[in-house]
């Protein structure tokens, strides 16, 4: 998730944890239908790091970096030594090949959302042996701090006859093989004014695509969660170990291995709001689908399961979701009825979550401010516990029965300065889930 509402910036890191060259493209995806509003790719040399920060520009959104890792396209200068790039709208504003979806074509659609990071190659010479004839190794690696020459490896990323992916890759990248699984990384929302910050740990994937590079041009719309394996299976693991059976049969395209390996019944974490005159503590919940615009967008003319409906042209894709919660001393409300949500939802069935980035607040905290939010009223059980999100799945035969969800809980604490100190706090927390096999 990132966010440059409220006052919040998202500052976010990668490594490459390995002794070879790596590249991967680095995609931002806007809250309500998950348009792209910026991609690049971005050269990682051996054992390299690199960082950037999203932050607000005017009714907008910008990424800027200090890093001097290489990136395709090079990007423009920015202040006091930067690289920096704005969002854009044109996924959504009918700029072909795009068309609008409904939701508004105003530039603030950038201001929230979530991104993804694809390794789409890694080479095969170790960082003992690059030399001058390994072309993108070579130029990409640090000499003082700085790659030797990322107007090289810009220029290769644009070329097609090094584009071409198979087991190995082709042109300048024949020395590169198929992803890996050697980054890390992480996020971190921080409001530098009140002196908070909330980590948004990333979902990992592992052995996503182990058989054939991905490696695309940094203005191509790949690599997605539809590049992985041809024909995947799909492996949780259970005490750090994967399962010996696959989840379900799964089908091309991957990203219905996606969807079945992230699909949760139920979504389950803890609220704290404060009351009145006692405590300004708030909670909000960051509900992600990040495969839903392959079955209600993309392209499709009818929505496919496991979700509900469409997104086009209502500007909207709604899809039934039921809410118990619990205080800390077992009082309990089941099933939360529709008046205990603001906005009231007046989807199908009652209460819905209608955007790929959803923001459950409790007692209209609003900690994030986010644009996509969904208040939920906990008087009748009190200001702090924790719930239960159910979520069901659109019939199908494709092994779903939930909805393919990722997301955390931010709970944090703002008060006024007391005897010198500010006392300001928070955590973030990753949702739990359970599963109907």
């Amino acid at each position: 998730y990132y966010t440059v509402l409220n006052g919040f910036d998202t500052i976010l890191s990668v490594t490459n944890t390995s002794d070879r060259t790596t590249v991967f493209k680095i995609r931002w995806r806007e809250a309500k239908n998950s348009r792209e509003v910026r991609d690049f790719n971005v050269a990682l040399s051996p054992h390299d790091v690199w960082t950037a920060g999203v932050t607000v520009n005017g009714s907008g959104a910008l990424v800027r970096t200090f890093d001097k890792s290489c990136t395709s396209p090079i990007l423009p200068d920015g202040p006091n030594g930067s690289t920096q790039i704005d969002f854009t709208n044109a996924a959504y504003t009918n700029a072909p090949p795009f068309e609008e979806d409904g939701a508004g074509t105003a530039i603030s659609r950038v201001q929230e959302g979530y991104f993804e990071i694809i390794e789409m190659a890694i080479s095969t010479v170790p960082e003992s042996a690059i030399g001058s004839t390994n072309t993108i190794e070579f130029a990409t690696q640090h000499v003082a701090g700085v790659p030797r020459n990322c107007a090289t490896f810009d220029a290769a990323m644009i070329d097609p006859a090094n584009l071409t992916n198979a087991a190995s890759g082709s042109g300048v990248f024949s020395s590169f093989t198929a992803p890996a699984n050697v980054l890390i990384g992480n996020a971190t929302l921080i409001n530098v004014s009140n002196g908070t910050a909330f980590d948004a740990a990333p979902t990992a994937i592992q052995n996503f695509q182990d058989t054939d590079t991905i490696i695309f041009r940094p203005q191509d719309l790949s690599p997605t969660l539809g590049d992985g394996e041809i024909v995947p299976s799909a492996f949780q693991l259970i005490d750090g170990l994967p399962t010996t059976t696959a989840i379900a049969a799964v089908a091309a395209p991957s990203v219905d291995a996606i969807s079945v390996l992230l699909q949760a019944n139920n979504v389950i974490n803890e609220y704290a709001t404060g009351e009145a005159g006692q405590s300004s503590t708030k909670t909000d919940w960051v509900v992600t689908f990040p495969t839903k615009h392959f079955y209600t967008d993309d392209g499709v003319t009818a929505a496919l399961p496991p979700f509900h409906e469409v997104f086009a042209p209502a500007g909207r894709s709604c899809d039934p979701i039921a809410l118990s919660i619990y205080d800390r001393e077992e009082k309990t409300q089941v099933t939360v009825g529709q008046s205990q949500f603001s906005p009231r939802p007046n989807g199908p069935g009652g209460a819905t979550l209608c955007n790929e980035v959803n923001v459950l607040t409790f007692n209209n905290s609003a900690l994030l401010g986010s644009g996509v939010q969904l208040s939920v009223d906990t008087s009748t059980v009190g200001t702090s516990g924790w719930a239960n999100l159910s979520l069901t799945g659109a019939p199908g035969n494709n092994g779903i029965t939930g909805l393919p969800v990722i997301g955390f809980s931010a709970i944090g604490r703002n008060n006024a300065a007391d005897a010198g100190n500010n006392r300001n706090y928070g955590s973030g927390m990753p949702h739990a889930r359970t599963i109907v096999p």
